[in-house]
């Protein structure tokens, strides 16, 4: 039995809309979400989208890494390459990229967020970098975030 998407993508003429859709876990970045975010963002460039606005359903925009997944299947180095490789596609993407944000935005959602060109987040919105209470540095999502933070 296939599993449901999780990530979707609408084309309205110009722009490409990539929903991300895990509700259940908060779009957490299971590997399920990971690669269906790589096939959204083939899709946009196929439909030659001028933009991508990257947005959510749900309380939160993305919890960060999908713990459960990892504790329940083990993890590997390799397993922050396709994380990686989609905070590279953003930022390196000739397209305007625009993070629609509204609710929780926790650990790897601040960087899938700052990886974009611009970011529009309602007043409810709220941050945190989790990764720091358990005395984890939050180090691949550091260059979207110091490329937002840092002087130029």
């Amino acid at each position: 039995m296939n599993a449901p998407q999780v990530v979707h993508v609408g084309i309205d003429g110009a722009v490409a809309t990539i929903t991300l859709d895990s509700q259940h876990n908060r779009n957490a970045l299971s590997r399920q979400l990971l690669a269906e975010l790589h096939d959204a963002l083939d899709a946009a460039e196929a439909a030659e989208a001028r933009a991508i606005v990257l947005t959510h359903r749900g309380p939160a925009f993305c919890a960060g890494a999908d713990l459960k997944e990892r504790s329940s299947q083990g993890s590997t180095e390799s397993d922050s390459n396709p994380f990686v490789d989609a905070l590279v596609r953003l930022m390196d993407t000739a397209r305007p990229t625009i993070a629609a944000v509204k609710g929780a935005v926790r650990a790897g959602g601040i960087g899938l967020m700052a990886a974009c060109d611009l970011v529009v987040v309602d007043e409810s919105t709220t941050f945190a970098l989790t990764e720091v209470r358990i005395g984890v540095a939050p180090a691949i999502i550091s260059v979207p975030i110091l490329r937002r933070v840092a002087p130029s």
